[in-house]
Order: structure tokens, then C-alpha cells, then sequence
């Protein structure tokens, strides 16, 4: 089975829609500095200066589907 990865404008409009941070969502999937949530990568894959893949889209998809 193959995961359509997510476009940056999608993860921008789902997290936005769901008003969730990116801290909150870069502490769901982990995404750590020294301990603290890096809400600079979300807003990488949100900019389109970092790759969304496959596993990160499941994982988003999954969050957001569990907060309706």
C-alpha cells in the first residue's frame, strides 16, 4: 500500500484548521532540541524547505483524523 505524502499547504491547512501549534505538533511526532519542541521543522515542511515523507504524513494524518 502506498502513503500519499502530504503537501506543505496540506499540513499548513489541517494543523491551522485543527488549531493545533507547531510546538504541539512537533511534540507529537517527537521532534525535539535539548528537550524542547523544534517548531522550526514544522515550519520547514510547511515552507517546502524540508521533505514531508511517507511516515511523517501517516503520522499527521493520523493526529489530526483522532482530534475530529
Amino acid at each position: 500500500m502506498s502513503i500519499k505524502e502530504m503537501t506543505p499547504s496540506e499540513l499548513k491547512e489541517l494543523r491551522k484548521a485543527h488549531q493545533v501549534t507547531q510546538m504541539e505538533l512537533a511534540e507529537f511526532l517527537d521532534y525535539k532540541v535539548n528537550g524542547v519542541p523544534n517548531r522550526s521543522m514544522i515550519a520547514r515542511f510547511e515552507n517546502g524547505h524540508a521533505k514531508i515523507n511517507p511516515r511523517i504524513s501517516q503520522l499527521c494524518r493520523l493526529y489530526f483524523e483522532h482530534l475530529r
